[in-house]
């Protein structure tokens, strides 16, 4: 019996057992059980950063020096030692005293307060006395011209002893205290001290061009130093220089850091975050948890032993986590190992907490 070979059925026949072959290998792909760990998706709180590194210096800071020559006598502190170096020392505080006696003469302190004394009597005098019609007006108004003249004299000699208390124009620790020894004649015009308020510190950073856009007053900043590993300081952005530096292309930013416990130093050098963006509550998860397939982002979450795969949309991102905008909520079981091999509908086994 003759048979007519036909090769458009030929050709047909095999493509059938292609595609029933490919139907059978995804079957077999989907329903192979895939051990993984999930974790529940939860919100919480991220943040966009600019960091830099920066040094610190203190936000106030006064010279002490001397005005007039005389013998230094250094103040004590509360424990009634002499003042040294990174002692405490409050405002009005006396720092050191001057002993001169050409300058306490020259002042003539005590005869320009009793000239006041017999000037304001004088005053007093005619003014009862132009009250019964006794004097006249022009002899009030020159015992008044005397007693003012008195007075500022008087005034002029107090600031003049004055200049023999170097006293502290602000609060904070002695620092660059001079190596004078009790007794020792200076000059005017030495410097002898400063005085270093750093309860809170400046940080001076510079932020390359194409950050600064980000940054603005205001924002918060935290500080940190390799010596306090343990260690975050909070402050904000105070200053921003509006122009660029032609040779770096930086803008300088200045920070104000609270420093309570004095633990931050004057000359530290800091490395510096400034948060340019914060959102709460929002859906968080591991950075390297989203995938990219067919250049679409998506993550894959475990229903009823099923992977499922989402695309999602992501927002801020740190150096760890990255905020999903659309596509998880809140509670869903977000599959956190194996998470490379799966395909959409893959069976999947839990096998534990994937935290």
């Amino acid at each position: 019996m003759g048979f007519d070979f036909c090769p458009k059925l030929l050709l047909a026949v095999v493509l059938c057992g292609l595609v029933a072959c490919d139907r059978q290998t995804e079957q077999r792909t989907v329903d192979l059980t895939v051990p993984v760990t999930v974790q529940s998706v939860e919100t919480g709180t991220i943040e966009s950063i600019v960091t830099a590194t920066g040094t610190l210096r203190p936000v106030r800071e006064a010279q002490i020096a001397t005005e007039i020559r005389g013998s230094l006598y250094w103040g004590k502190g509360n424990n009634n030692r002499l003042l040294v170096k990174g002692s405490a020392v409050k405002k009005g505080q006396v720092i050191a005293t001057l002993d001169s006696d050409e300058w306490v003469v020259g002042a003539r302190v005590e005869a320009r307060k009793l000239a006041v004394e017999t000037a304001m009597r004088t005053l007093r005098e005619q003014e009862t006395l132009f009250d019964r019609q006794l004097a006249t007006e022009m002899a009030v108004e020159n015992a008044r011209k005397a007693w003012a003249d008195a007075d500022a004299n008087y005034r002029d000699a107090l600031i003049k002893i004055d200049k023999t208390k170097l006293v502290a124009p602000i609060g904070g620790a002695l620092s660059e205290r001079a190596d004078i020894t009790q007794g020792t004649l200076v000059n005017e015009r030495t410097s002898i001290a400063k005085i270093m308020d750093y309860s809170q510190v400046f940080v001076d950073l510079k932020i390359p061009n194409a950050q600064i856009i980000h940054v603005k007053l205001g924002q918060r900043v935290r500080v940190s130093n390799y010596a306090l590993p343990d260690a975050v300081f909070e402050g904000e952005i105070a200053e921003m220089d509006p122009a660029l530096d032609p040779t770096t292309r930086t803008v300088k930013v200045g920070g104000m850091v609270n420093n309570p416990d004095l633990l931050l130093r004057a000359g530290m050098f800091v490395k510096a975050e400034i948060v340019t963006e914060s959102r709460q509550n929002v859906v968080l998860i591991a950075r390297h948890l989203v995938l990219r397939r067919r250049n679409q982002k998506v993550v894959f979450v475990e229903e009823e032993g099923r992977a499922q795969q989402r695309e999602v949309e992501t927002g801020l991102e740190d150096r760890d986590r990255v905020e999903i905008a659309v596509g998880l909520e809140p509670g869903e079981q977000l599959i956190t190992s194996n998470y490379e091999t799966l395909r959409p509908r893959t069976r999947v086994r839990v096998t534990g907490d994937g935290r």
